[in-house]
């Protein structure tokens, strides 16, 4: 859009003879643009001899004008012309001041005036005011049938341009000065174009317009000449709006002219507010109108009993929620207290398990250890009795002596070359062992250095931290008893029966309990603040319920105060309504009478 604004305003440097070109195609332009409305749009508004106009030519682009100027110079004039002049054909002067005075005249603004602001004066002189419409929607046809025909044929251009007018023939001599020609331009003819309201004079530089018989003739076969205001109105009504009733058309020109006025703003008030709505809108129906309010009224009882549900339906699923939460905290709980009983079976079935299989392991090694002892037995029997028979024969004796005087020889040598090199042996031994001594010494020393600082450390351990006084004693008199220990003492030092404890199975048993113990009271915190959580809810959860409750108590209170009254105020309408009928009810003539009453009360 700023670039057609741009190049309409480099429009006006171009030369002379392409100027009105440049315009058309700036205009086709932004016609074709987006937006705007659909149906006919106002394309143009053509002066001729109006007022102080000589030929002139307002273009509406794309639906819009803007007219901007100085006090008295054709602004109004032009808007007149334009709104409602050329589209109802009225030219009584209340019609023709946008304040709704009868001081203008239709006269003035053809054949002037001498005591005007701008005087002037024509003795005759013949104006043309014509509005022309585009048709800006290629979806669907025009309103009119003859148009709507052109356009189902493909006669598009000749459907696409619908102009309307008035010539008004001014003679300042006749008895009717101004006599007026309404006419409307249905083939898609275009004034300035194909059809032209000036003609040529002898003089080339002058140009007159047409005479309204003259007029006729350059019409025939392009439009309609209406014969009277109210034949225009009805064309126009069909033609530009589709209106199939003309009271509809002359409604909205009402309201043309209220919106006209530049003192709108000063005179609205709520009367007439309410006059212009009457005028503008269609009568609605008394049955309508009922449907309506009923309607509305059922709506908003519907509306108040989908409040009173979704306010139940609320209490009722919190309360829901409550339950429900309370419920799971209670299969939390029974749930924790059932894995701790099945943990304890299982760890006691798992130790029976054990200790069964223990069981039956050791009598099997039992009667094996039995077998194998009898079977023993027999051999040791066997052998004794081989032995026995063996030693009473003589040549064994012989023999046996003699292979021992033999072996007790052979060893005697190998003793004594043996004990030549023990000799050796042992000195080097003893030198040896002297240092191995020394490096022994040093070694104890730092072993009971590590010892001692060991056992305090584990003494330390189970004082503090195991909280085993026991243990921690018996560590530190082993502690004592190791610190007391040196290479020189004869005897190797006992060990305490404390440490002996220690090493058993007692230690690690404990250990496990100690391990045990602090997983215990961590899972006992851990369900304490479960505990806790769940009745801190299940309090606010009761808390909530008896918020509820009181104020379901409240309602129904309410509700039955509210029964209480009306059916009080039924009770007094009833009794005052038939104390009423008792009093006024004239004296019956016949049944059919008496009937008629009771229908009516």
């Amino acid at each position: 859009m700023q670039q057609t604004f741009d190049n309409l305003t480099t429009w006006s440097k171009t030369e002379n003879d392409l100027a009105a070109e440049n315009l058309a195609h700036q205009i086709d332009i932004l016609q074709t643009l987006a937006g705007g409305s659909k149906g006919y749009r106002l394309r143009r508004i053509l002066l001729t001899n109006f007022w102080l106009y000589g030929q002139q030519e307002f273009e509406v682009v794309h639906g819009r004008l803007f007219l901007a100027g100085e006090n008295a110079s054709g602004k109004s004039t032009v808007l007149t012309a334009a709104l409602p002049l050329a589209l109802d054909g009225d030219i009584r002067p209340n019609r023709l001041d946008t304040f709704g005075g009868r001081e203008r005249h239709m006269e003035y603004y053809v054949l002037g005036s001498s005591e005007s602001a701008t005087p002037y004066s024509h003795e005759r002189r013949t104006a043309y005011i014509a509005l022309e419409f585009e048709w800006c929607d290629p979806d669907n046809p025009p309103i009119a049938q003859e148009l709507r025909q052109r356009w189902e044929n493909g006669e598009r251009e000749k459907a696409r341009f619908l102009t309307i007018g008035l010539s008004l023939a001014g003679n300042i001599n006749a008895s009717d000065r101004i006599r007026p020609m309404r006419f409307i331009i249905t083939d898609g003819s275009r004034l300035g174009y194909d059809i032209h309201t000036l003609h040529e004079t002898a003089n080339k530089n002058e140009k007159r317009a047409y005479d309204q018989s003259r007029f006729k003739q350059v019409l025939e076969g392009h439009g309609i000449v209406c014969e009277s205001r109210d034949d225009y109105e009805q064309k126009v009504a069909r033609y530009l709006f589709g209106y199939t009733d003309v009271k509809e058309f002359q409604k909205l020109i009402t309201l043309l002219l209220v919106l006209r006025r530049p003192n709108l703003s000063t005179e609205l008030n709520f009367s007439r507010v309410h006059d212009f709505l009457k005028i503008s809108l269609r009568k609605i129906s008394g049955e309508t109108t009922q449907r309506v309010i009923g309607t509305i009224e059922r709506i908003d009882a519907i509306q108040n009993e989908i409040e009173r549900i979704q306010e139940a339906f609320s209490a009722a699923e919190r309360l829901h929620h409550t339950l429900q939460d309370v419920a799971l905290v209670g299969a939390q709980l029974t749930a924790c207290e059932y894995i701790d009983v099945q943990q304890v079976e299982d760890s006691v079935q798992a130790k029976v398990n054990k200790q069964r299989k223990d069981l039956a392991t050791s009598e099997n090694e039992r009667d094996k250890a039995e077998a194998r002892s009898q079977a023993l037995q027999v051999e040791h029997h066997r052998v004794s009795g081989q032995i026995k028979a063996l030693e009473a024969s003589e040549g064994l004796q012989v023999a046996q002596r003699l292979a021992s005087a033999r072996e007790r020889s052979r060893d005697t040598q190998a003793q004594l070359h043996l004990q030549a090199q023990n000799l050796e042996a042992a000195r080097h031994a003893m030198r040896e062992t002297q240092q191995s001594l020394e490096r022994q010494q040093a070694r104890f020393e730092r072993t009971k250095t590590e010892s001692v600082s060991h056992l305090q450390e584990l003494s330390q351990i189970a004082a503090e931290e195991c909280y085993w006084e026991v243990a921690a004693f018996q560590l530190q008199e082993a502690s004592q008893q190791v610190g007391m220990t040196s290479m020189d003492t004869p005897s190797s030092p006992e060990v305490p029966v404390g440490i002996t404890s220690l090493l058993d199975v007692e230690s690690e048993e404990r250990m496990i309990w100690l391990h045990r113990l602090e997983e215990l009271h961590k899972r006992r915190e851990q369900l304490d603040a479960k505990i806790q959580n769940a009745r801190e809810l299940e309090s606010i959860r009761f808390q909530e319920l008896d918020d509820i409750s009181r104020s379901f108590q409240h309602t129904k209170d309410r509700a039955y105060e509210a029964q209480l009254n009306l059916a009080k105020t039924l009770e007094s309408f009833n009794s005052s309504a038939l104390f009423s009928v008792d009093e006024f009810m004239p004296p019956p003539v016949d049944m059919s009478d008496d009937d008629a009453l009771l229908a009516n009360v």
